[in-house]
């Protein structure tokens, strides 16, 4: 593990943690992301899984941003997230994908969120854009104040647009590494009914949409940590799975229709 001496000296209140492996294809766009913005009280750590492509070169050629850089193998995205969070120091923890970025302006809107929170909240959802692989168009707008009763029935909000206070982890642990795309939805799961959230309206970041097998994959295991969380039965969490994919394709559908239409 690698630190920056320059940022070393001061406690960050917000800490972000990054995990790459072979993410030399889009990690620029965060890293310029960074650059652009107002970082005081920001810790950007990075926990790479031994990239053999040009991620360690770009993740060293931005140590004016990257305060952590960690790289060695390790079992995933979850595991890299937990070694982040173990490494932080800051008392709010985001995470923010390789693939994804910030829009402007939206480091000074979390840090106001978080100076101005109340002592009982421990938990900031905020807003997203989900864009396409070329960033060409905003297929949807993710913007749901937390509600723990939807959260029981699907994942409503998006983790690059989240500020977790510490205490979260204290109190309820890491993430499970034995998922390899639902272990947020596991965690918050399990601490959903201690959650105490505020929203912030304005969009803070774009983020690139999986391929449709990625989606498939997180679709079943969110019906797997609902069933362990939720004490659900295996036909409940069937019928849900079902219906989730149902409605996912349909959307896919539409919004393939609109596509062919603009361009046509």
């Amino acid at each position: 593990m690698s630190t920056n001496p320059s940022t070393t000296n001061t406690q960050p209140l917000i800490s972000i943690i990054t995990s790459t492996y072979n993410a030399g294809k889009h990690l620029a766009d965060l890293i310029d992301s960074l650059r652009s913005q107002n970082r005081t009280g920001i810790e950007w750590i990075v926990v790479d899984g031994g990239s053999n492509d040009n991620t360690i070169a770009l993740a060293k050629e931005a140590r004016d941003v990257i305060d952590v850089l960690i790289s060695e193998p390790d079992h995933g995205i979850y595991d890299a997230w937990n070694k982040g969070v173990a490494a932080a120091k800051g008392n709010w923890i985001a995470f923010m994908g390789a693939d994804d970025y910030y829009l402007p302006n939206a480091l000074d809107t979390c840090r106001k969120a978080v100076l101005s929170a109340s002592s009982e909240v421990n938990m900031i959802v905020g807003t997203i854009h989900w864009v396409d692989e070329t960033d060409s168009s905003i297929a949807r707008t993710i913007a749901s104040p937390w509600d723990w009763q939807k959260m029981q029935k699907w994942m409503n909000i998006s983790h690059p647009g989240t500020l977790h206070h510490r205490t979260l982890f204290d109190r309820f642990g890491m993430f499970d590494i034995s998922f390899r795309s639902a272990s947020d939805y596991d965690f918050l799961l399990r601490v959903g009914p201690s959650v105490h959230a505020s929203f912030i309206a304005t969009p803070l970041a774009r983020v690139r949409i999986g391929g449709a097998s990625q989606q498939r994959q997180a679709l079943k295991e969110a019906q797997q940590v609902r069933r362990r969380n939720l004490k659900l039965s295996a036909f409940q969490v069937g019928m849900a799975y079902v219906i989730a994919w149902t409605k996912l394709a349909i959307r896919r559908r539409i919004e393939s229709l609109k596509n062919m239409m603009t361009s046509g």
